[in-house]
């Protein structure tokens, strides 16, 4: 796996992220944000991380590559599958090209866990539009995303329904409710995908965008924060999740308390 340095490689125009999770390795932060990230749940305490060895590209994927599944119609009235695990994850097909132009480009691809009841190219779309979004981290730090489907990406950004997303954040403890960053891996609870929380009123499209944003934010290195003054957007980096404490929904890193 290619892992990058904000710096170093910018004239190659990649960037290669190394996770503060494990020992002996500099944070992607180090090199855009001041101090080092650990593996931060949404919502959860944060847990001491064991250090751990990164599989080579051979051995990155928890699954083997498939093909997207074909989604079938879900009779009139019948609940999502958002909660009953395979424990396979399928790569979405497709790319997206960056919208940086020369900056520091990170790739990524989405992964979601086979019978979560969403559409694979719906999802895929809505994180790139988030993710190159004017409002977004790549207006904060030098830095593009990309999306491939191949196995040589600096993230993965995975689906996942509870079951699974405890497994996949470990050490951490997600409680089959919340998501989470962990070494390459930002791991998105199908559950909140869903349904998200009731502090965002019913605006999941929104919370989508937030729940992308928080998670990415701690792959960038940023930590938790709170908020400062009721009735402004909460920082994007406010564990939004568990509740606003008197700030307004936002999922943007640019928009700041006023």
């Amino acid at each position: 796996m290619q892992w990058f340095s904000v710096t170093a490689l910018a004239v190659l125009g990649t960037v290669m992220v190394v996770h503060p999770d494990v020992t002996g390795r500099r944070s992607l932060a180090a090199e855009v944000v001041a101090g080092a990230a650990t593996p931060v749940a949404h919502g959860v305490p944060e847990a001491p991380v064991t250090p751990v060895v990164v599989p080579t590209p051979s051995t990155h994927l928890t699954t083997p590559l498939r093909p997207a599944p074909t989604l079938t119609r879900q009779p009139k009235g019948a609940k999502p599958n958002v909660t009953v695990s395979s424990g396979q994850l399928t790569v979405v097909p497709g790319s997206n090209a960056s919208t940086g132009g020369g900056r520091n480009k990170v790739t990524y691809r989405v992964e979601i866990e086979q019978g979560v009841s969403v559409n694979p190219a719906a999802v895929a779309a809505a994180i790139h539009k988030t993710l190159t979004d004017p409002r977004g981290w790549q207006a904060v730090h030098p830095v593009s995303f990309e999306r491939s489907d191949g196995d040589d990406v600096d993230l993965r950004i995975i689906v996942a329904t509870p079951t699974l997303t405890d497994q996949l954040c470990k050490p951490l403890e997600t409680g089959g409710e919340v998501s989470c960053r962990v070494e390459d891996r930002v791991v998105l609870n199908a559950k909140r995908w869903m349904y998200a929380v009731p502090a965002y009123g019913g605006d999941v499209a929104l919370y989508r965008s937030y729940l992308v944003n928080h998670e990415v934010g701690h792959a960038l290195g940023h930590g938790h924060s709170t908020c400062a003054k009721a009735k402004t957007p909460a920082p994007v980096m406010m564990q939004q999740t568990k509740g606003l404490g008197g700030c307004r929904p936002n999922a943007w890193p640019t928009i700041k308390a006023t």
